[in-house]
């Protein structure tokens, strides 16, 4: 890291925006970093779900396959926005272009969504998966399915404090873990957070390797009673959420050679590479599934701890899968690390932008702490790190409450909610974003050197359409004799969470940010009117 001189100004943001020296990146950075974001815990997570919904192997491989393709159509679309906006924020700026009345509303309540639910579900979800992992790890059997495991359908309040709440606390014991180190220091997370990632794609080949030899079993063969319509809507949610990441890359144009060009490679070439590593770890887990497993009632959400113990056959005592779930977590932890710190960042944006009044000069500030480094011929370097944390202490806080308050109201599996709800409230804005492209193609003058087929965009945006409105439809089996039971409020519960945010983020904006961005409209305005007058006068004058 090069030394940096400048301190803090009096807002406590350094004055050198340059806080990490900055070298132009090219496709295999791209391709390895959209992976690396994109494979996270759902993968070691969803197959069990959707297995137990959906039953049918190849109707599930179908389904994995056309969740890769939109999510590919997705990053195509983005990709045109990046070589149209070469700036780094994403959905932010796209917004702000595509929608420009009322000001900043869009954007706004795409910031507010994206900070309070959308960033901090997702890292509960795979914190609670890593808790579940860990479960395993210890007692060698699931929380979910063992001689002591969780009911469903009740509120956590009603749970037995074991396993419900201990899993609670574990979660919350590694969030603490990671934002911890976060906030020691940040060359010290880098280390620990690429070691993680590259645990979790071990993990991945591992498991898809260890399935092949189990492809001949019956299930693929065996009959079985066709799904119910309602198990989908569920299914297809969990499946998005595994794919979650893949616009990851529009953050980072600044730091590409030739964006719109390597965007466009890195994009295409990483959600191939996940599609197919996505599939052969479905084809593993159905393989060695028995069947117990299509069961209604059961839904095994350590599908991976359960994979290896039966690919492992004379593992009596669990040792190998106890072994594999050890390093399950570990990739969970990964993954959660990531989006803490990169969560943290965008909370620090907004509050740049003012989203947080009263609070957002607190936000913004990054605490510096001088480092020493040992450089060449044993010379100790000087620099200083910039820490955001008064945006990490925030969202650890607001992690917290979500695990505890919002998980536990809800008579609902908390990995199932969380997922839910973030990737439910990601579609709206992904369908409002996709169909800014066309409204920004006809108000732009900037020819794009990347166009994406219109055909795309429209297949794009019935995908999203249907998964909104298929999400009204709940997870109801009439033959899963628990969840029959549950009222069909509690079944879309993740619906009213997200609309819930999304109205108290309209009257964030409304009554605390409108006014505001309408004085800068004026002042602008006004500033822009004044030059013109000027420039007018001084012509009149030379003539």
């Amino acid at each position: 890291m090069a030394q940096i001189e400048n301190l803090d100004d009096e807002n406590g943001q350094p004055e050198n925006q340059q806080r990490e020296s900055k070298e132009l990146l090219g496709v295999i950075y791209g391709i390895g970093m959209n992976v690396n974001t994109i494979i996270g815990v759902g993968i070691f997570t969803t197959p069990g779900i959707v297995l137990n919904l959906i039953k049918k192997p190849y109707v599930i491989l179908l389904l994995w396959l056309a969740g890769g393709i939109v999510s590919l159509f997705g990053s195509l679309i983005y990709a045109e926005y990046g070589a149209l906006h070469r700036d780094n924020g994403g959905e932010k700026i796209y917004l702000d272009k595509a929608y420009p009345s009322p000001p900043f509303m869009a954007s706004y309540l795409f910031s507010f969504m994206f900070i309070f639910v959308i960033r901090p579900v997702i890292i509960c979800a795979v914190l609670q998966s890593a808790a579940q992992y860990a479960w395993f790890m210890i007692f060698g059997e699931s929380p979910l399915d063992g001689k002591e495991k969780i009911d469903s359908s009740l509120i956590g309040w009603n749970n037995k404090f074991r396993p419900y709440w201990v899993l609670k606390l574990v979660a919350i014991l590694f969030l603490l873990l990671i934002t911890g180190y976060h906030l020691l220091n940040r060359r010290l997370a880098n280390k620990i957070n690429h070691t993680l990632a590259i645990t979790k794609l071990v993990m991945i080949v591992v498991i898809a390797f260890s399935g092949i030899s189990k492809y001949n079993s019956g299930n693929w063969n065996k009959p079985i009673d066709d799904p119910s319509p309602y198990s989908y809507p569920t299914a297809i949610l969990n499946i998005l959420f595994s794919y979650n990441g893949w616009n990851t890359l529009n953050y980072s144009l600044d730091e590409f050679r030739n964006p719109q060009k390597k965007l466009i490679l890195s994009n295409i070439i990483s959600i191939v590479i996940v599609i197919i590593s996505y599939i052969l770890v479905n084809i593993a887990f159905i393989s060695a599934a028995s069947p117990s497993d299509f069961v209604p009632e059961k839904r095994d959400e350590v599908i991976t701890a359960t994979f290896f113990r039966k690919v492992f056959v004379n593992d009596t005592h669990v040792t190998v899968a106890r072994i594999f779930s050890f390093f399950v977590v570990l990739s969970a932890i990964g993954t959660a690390a990531t989006n803490i710190w990169s969560g943290s960042r965008v909370i620090v944006s907004a509050a740049e932008s003012n989203f947080f009044p009263i609070i957002s000069p607190q936000l913004k500030k990054w605490k510096e702490r001088t480092m020493i480094q040992e450089g060449q011929g044993g010379k100790k370097l000087h620099y200083i790190e910039y820490t955001p944390v008064n945006a990490l202490l925030a969202q650890l806080g607001w992690c917290i409450f979500i695990i505890l308050f919002i998980g536990a109201s809800i008579p609902e599996d908390s990995f199932v909610l969380f997922s839910s709800i973030s990737t439910f409230s990601y579609w709206i804005f992904f369908i409002a974003t996709s169909w800014g492209l066309v409204r920004t193609r006809k108000r732009s003058s900037i020819v794009s050197p990347f166009k994406v087929p219109r055909i795309i965009i429209y297949l794009f945006e019935i995908s999203g359409l249907l998964i909104i409105i298929l999400s009204f439809f709940p997870d109801k089996d009439p033959n899963d004799h628990i969840g029959s039971k549950i009222p069909y409020m509690i079944h879309i519960s993740f619906i009213w969470v997200s609309i819930i945010f999304l109205f108290v983020g309209f009257a964030c904006w409304y009554f605390l940010f409108r006014n505001q961005t309408t004085k800068t409209a004026i002042d602008t305005t006004s500033t822009h009117t004044s030059d013109t007058t000027d420039t007018d006068t001084t012509e009149k004058e030379e003539s």
